[in-house]
């Protein structure tokens, strides 16, 4: 396996810096590795190096990419030869909330999707659940305002701050039931090849059931307590582009490394 990072655009020989220590590991523990120019996407360009090879499979470890970016991501791996260890269908599998809400609903908080357009008020005003959680398919809001909604407006009003800081809506929009939760007891796993990984060596059950369900290669798995200690499922998310939190590098090195 190769894993492909962007670049550092102030040191070429470097990934960018958040990923540079997992590279230097990887690369120090016998693994192919190569960089590339991230913003050179927008333009088809595509000229990591090392050279990717004829039948060489491909993990990109990097910045989240919308669906559009990610396509073009998979065909450049192929006009190479390659095959990307995470094809476009299932990258969308843990990228987009629908896409594994269904397999994994009675472990998460009860969701409904909906377009963002005249009648989302409205949808949101039948449902009549007095607190709402708002997000797109992907991301919830960042700012200071935060993302849970006491009325419809309130819903509309979370809306506008994801595309003003986020630029766009991914997807649709995802209204989530509010539970009360331990914050300070979320975790996040992995999953590559079926096997649960955990940053600190126990996983808990309802990750191993998780893995059951989800049918993609690599991929996150956020699990908190709700403040009646019932594990709840937070989110899925490719592993390519999620963060490793509270990972330490070597931990999560030798996970790449055992599956490389």
């Amino acid at each position: 396996m190769r894993i492909i990072y962007p670049l550092n655009p102030l040191e070429s020989k470097e990934a960018d810096e958040p990923y540079q220590e997992e590279f230097s590991f990887l690369k120090s523990n016998g693994v192919d590795c190569s960089l590339f120019d991230f913003d050179a996407l927008d333009f088809d360009e595509f000229r990591p190096k090392p050279k990717i090879f004829n039948g060489d499979v491909v993990l990109y470890r990097g910045w989240m990419l919308n669906p559009e970016r990610y396509r073009k991501l998979v065909d450049l791996v192929k006009s190479k030869d390659a095959m990307p260890v995470t094809t476009y269908d299932k990258y969308l599998n843990c990228h987009h909330l629908p896409s594994w809400y269904d397999s994994c609903a009675e472990f998460t908080a009860e969701s409904r999707f909906f377009a963002d357009d005249e009648n989302l008020t409205k949808n949101v005003e039948a449902l009549g659940w007095g607190a709402y959680f708002v997000k797109d398919f992907v991301k919830s809001n960042s700012t200071e305002r935060g993302s849970i909604a006491s009325s419809p407006e309130e819903v509309t009003e979370i809306v506008e701050l994801i595309k003003k800081y986020r630029g766009e809506i991914e997807g649709g929009i995802a209204i989530r039931r509010v539970e009360n939760y331990n914050e300070e007891t979320e975790t996040r796993y992995f999953v590559f090849n079926g096997k649960a990984y955990s940053p600190e060596g126990k996983v808990p059950e309802i990750v191993l059931d998780i893995a059951q369900r989800i049918d993609a290669p690599f991929y996150s798995v956020d699990i908190i307590q709700r403040d009646n200690g019932v594990y709840r499922l937070v989110e899925v998310g490719d592993g390519q582009v999620s963060d490793k939190k509270t990972w330490s590098t070597s931990i999560f090195s030798k996970m790449l490394l055992e599956n490389a």
